[in-house]
């Protein structure tokens, strides 16, 4: 991550706020913004993705929360580490540095495999469409973050 602009600090974080509002910031360097860059909420040393866009010189996104605002590039691809792959199930421990996972999406030999996830813990786990039929062939999973990083994990299971 490369924290590309600046850093604004927008009333207490402790005041809440009843729905999401819009913010307009006008970053005090240029640069350029790409599919990559997102604002995010700063809470201690981590960062909470928001997302936005630029319109007329000025950073647009959404929040249901004041505080410290940031922009960020994220250039990492998630990072996925298999637990578990056998003919019965396969898990997966999939994480993020910065933006967050986005979607994930697996297949066992070009056919769509449901895929469960928990996110306190960040493991996904498949469930076979049908009990009977064991999995076997070339497994692949796509991991994609917010900022559109992808991850492709490839194996044959047996």
């Amino acid at each position: 991550a490369v924290n590309d602009s600046i850093e604004r600090f927008y009333r207490d974080p402790a005041v809440p706020l009843n729905r999401s509002i819009r913010v307009s910031l006008r970053p005090d360097n240029t640069y350029r913004w790409d599919d990559r860059t997102a604002v995010y909420r700063v809470s201690g040393k981590s960062h909470t993705y928001l997302g936005g866009n630029v319109l007329n010189g000025k950073i647009r996104f959404s929040t249901r929360e004041f505080g410290v605002f940031t922009i960020l590039k994220d250039t990492k691809a998630p990072t996925v580490r298999p637990l578990q792959l056998n003919s019965q199930t396969v898990r997966f421990k999939i994480t993020d540095d910065l933006s967050g996972i986005a979607t994930y999406e697996a297949t066992v030999d070009g056919k769509w495999l449901l895929m469960h996830y928990d996110a306190k813990t960040n493991i996904i786990w498949s469930q076979k469409l049908t009990i009977t039929e064991p999995l076997h062939g070339e497994l692949q999973l796509v991991v994609t973050d917010n900022a559109g990083n992808k991850q492709v994990f490839k194996q044959t299971i047996k």
